[in-house]
């Protein structure tokens, strides 16, 4: 019975040692496992700073080259715009002209009409007495 009640003692010592054991390993692997995941995230809260200013640099890139692309835009199509004005405006001088070359042409033309028409009541007066002379020598002959 000693011999049992030894051997139980040495058991329980051992189950004792084993679970301290045990223990000492869980609370060992629990440290190391907090170590690391602490350590994942760090690493994880820096690469996401990492990819958050890559981002940033990215969109300020692209929106630069936003920005240029507009002011080429507009720099050109102020450009076109100038160059349609130039011939609009050209061609309303040009109409302008042509119009004032019209009216003083049907000024010139009325001014014509009116000097033919008196040309032709002075060709008139002068023709009649002379036909009616012709008659009258005609006659008289």
């Amino acid at each position: 019975m000693r011999q049992k009640e030894y051997l139980n003692a040495l058991t329980k010592d051992k189950n004792k040692e084993m679970t301290a054991i045990r223990n000492e390993f869980e609370r060992i692997s629990k440290e190391i496992q907090q170590k690391y995941k602490f350590k994942m995230q760090l690493l994880r809260e820096d690469m996401e700073k990492k990819r958050k200013a890559e981002i940033l640099k990215i969109e300020t890139k692209k929106n630069q080259a936003i920005k240029d692309l507009c002011h080429k835009h507009e720099e050109k199509y102020k450009k076109i715009r100038e160059y349609y004005m130039d011939i609009c405006n050209t061609n309303m001088d040009i109409i302008r002209q042509l119009k004032e070359d019209v009216a003083d042409a049907n000024k010139e033309n009325a001014q014509r009409q009116k000097d033919k028409q008196h040309q032709q009541e002075m060709n008139n007066a002068v023709v009649e007495p002379l036909n009616r002379a012709t008659k009258e020598v005609k006659i008289k002959e």
